[in-house]
């Protein structure tokens, strides 16, 4: 069951308020603030040069850092994903679970590419959704 208060992160959906309290007095965080925080941070990776620094800096061949974004998997729930801003976060959190991606990340050149992609598909989505207005546009007159 899913209990949303604004700003709720994932670990306080089933937990009592006493359990949430104990769980912000344990990390220092409040959970709004860890919400904003995980929020901006999967969103983040919607950024393959951001990506691309990751794993230039070592932290995708941490494994605490790759159980992270396990765990971050979560935000894939419409009930989290609809508070994303940039839905290739979601499609580069789920690469990031294939160790041949986090490697290949390491190297500018494949990063280039990955970022070069992702503009293409968003140019040539741009063009398609302008050509379908100007369609139906048309077919209106």
């Amino acid at each position: 069951r899913l209990v949303r208060r604004r700003g709720a992160c994932r670990l306080t959906l089933a937990m009592s308020s006493d359990e949430a309290r104990a769980a912000e007095t344990a990390t220092g965080v409040s959970q709004d603030a860890r919400f904003a925080l995980e929020l901006e941070f999967v969103m983040s990776l919607a950024n393959p040069r951001y990506i691309h620094h990751l794993a230039k800096e070592k932290f995708l061949d941490d494994p605490s850092f790759v159980a992270y974004l396990d765990y971050l998997q979560y935000w894939r729930e419409p009930a989290y994903a609809r508070f994303l801003h940039y839905p290739h976060a979601l499609y580069f959190l789920g690469q990031l679970q294939r160790p041949e991606f986090r490697k290949a990340m390491a190297n500018p050149r494949a990063a280039e590419h990955v970022f070069s992609q992702q503009f293409f598909h968003w140019q040539r989505s741009r063009t398609e959704q302008l050509a379908r207005a100007s369609a139906e546009a048309g077919e209106g007159v």
